[in-house]
């Protein structure tokens, strides 16, 4: 009897066991972005795990991939907004073992004094990580009041990051982490270090890499020497301001990602290099890109993206009968749902876990109805093209949609600079 007992216990400590190593570390970063639009509030979150299903008939069949935890409401309204967080897997990679995802949907808050929100994703483990590791906690906040200085609600900004990001500790620090972002707002937009303040952002990863400098103006992470190898979280805020000089945040929206410091003797300028091509993009139909990598040193292994939903990147495939030169093709088709600003990211790595550079483009997705939809704004008149529509502004005002009143810019502009030479 005390045989069976022991062997009963044994088996519980394995499943035990078993259940830790499959769900107790796997979380590996993500983002959460808002846009208002058509009098609701569009939220977009994007997380990385190491555990989900995700392969090329996942991307290509734009099959929800099962999530796992909520996206919950903390203050002006104390609910659930979305569960469980199944997402559209975009990019993985069988290689460093991380899928990654997005998804978008629609949600309703209710009127409060102040209009504004904070909302989030907390849940279960971080990957194992080098330091640091437990709880994740991604924390957004909105303020959806009608702005002053362009009679709008405010969108948040967005970025393009990708979920791995390999780095060589033998090659010359500080490596400078350069972070893409927009606003559709034409705000300015900083980055900070999130904090465990009353909101908690940050979980248990908010001091990791800290060493590291942030440039919060141009965006621009400067990693320092790191002592040993393996996995770091970085957790940052991105916020949006009206002006240069204000000091108030539009909105606050995290961005996590891990940070792999790998020990490669391969000579550091042997990275791969990205070979950029011309991007044209005609709206609503399908768009079509080459991503070149050509390898100094090591075979290309892969070539990573970061991308909207609905990208399909091929195979890597050997550039003609060339030893040094590898590529993929990706294709996006966008649809009503697409139209706005995107940014859309690649990286390519070798066998050594060399990385390159990440490079990035912004792609603007505009009405297929053109003209159709009056586009344009504060008088302007509208052409259409056979691929979209083009706004000449009126006088005095500028932007894609002739949306920016450059005399009352260029006004303010001069108060500015009158406030800081009376300094």
């Amino acid at each position: 009897m005390k045989t069976q007992i022991m062997s009963m216990f044994a088996l519980l400590i394995f499943i035990i066991s078993q259940i830790i190593n499959i769900h107790g570390s796997h979380f590996q970063g993500g983002m959460i972005t808002w846009k208002y639009k058509d009098n609701q509030v569009y939220i977009t979150y994007k997380v990385s795990f190491n555990n989900h299903e995700c392969d090329n008939i996942y991307i290509l069949n734009r099959s929800l991939v099962n999530g796992e935890g909520s996206l919950m409401c903390y203050s002006g309204c104390h609910n659930t907004l979305v569960t469980p967080l199944s997402y559209y897997c975009t990019q993985f990679s069988d290689v460093d073992n991380w899928k990654y995802g997005q998804r978008t949907l629609n949600v309703t808050f209710p009127s409060t004094s102040d209009n504004i929100y904070i909302f989030g994703y907390r849940g279960g483990s971080w990957v194992s990580l080098a330091e640091g590791g437990g709880s994740w906690s991604l924390i957004a906040t909105a303020n959806l009041t009608i702005r002053q200085d362009n009679g709008r609600i405010n969108s948040s900004p967005i970025a393009a990051m990708q979920p791995f990001v390999t780095v060589n500790k033998n090659c010359a620090m500080p490596y400078a982490l350069i972070i893409p972002v927009q606003d559709e707002d034409g705000d300015v937009v900083r980055c900070r270090w999130a904090v465990n303040s009353i909101t908690d952002e940050c979980g248990s990863v908010c001091y990791i890499l800290r060493n590291s400098v942030l440039d919060p103006s141009n965006c621009i992470l400067y990693i320092n020497a790191i002592p040993t190898t393996g996995l770091y979280a970085v957790a940052l805020q991105l916020e949006d301001f009206g002006k240069q000089q204000d000091t108030i945040a539009l909105s606050s929206v995290p961005l996590q990602f891990i940070v792999n410091v790998v020990d490669s003797t391969n000579p550091c300028e042997n990275k791969p290099r990205i070979e950029i091509p011309v991007i044209v993009i005609p709206s609503y139909s399908m768009y079509h890109q080459t991503i070149t990598a050509r390898s100094t040193g090591s075979q290309i292994a892969e070539v990573n993206i970061v991308s909207p939903v609905g990208f399909i990147k091929s195979e890597l495939l050997r550039y003609g009968s060339s030893n040094d030169r590898w590529y993929v093709n990706v294709t996006w088709t966008p649809t009503n749902e697409d139209i706005g600003i995107h940014i859309f990211c690649y990286t390519a790595i070798d066998v050594d876990r060399q990385a390159s550079d990440q490079e990035c483009k912004t792609l603007k997705i505009i009405d297929a109805d053109g003209c159709v939809s009056n586009p344009c704004s504060n008088g302007a008149s509208c052409t259409q093209l056979i691929n979209g529509y083009t706004c000449k502004c009126a006088v005095g005002f500028t932007g894609i949609f002739c949306e920016t009143d450059q005399i009352k810019m260029n006004r303010m502009n001069r108060i500015h600079k009158d406030e800081l030479n009376s300094c």
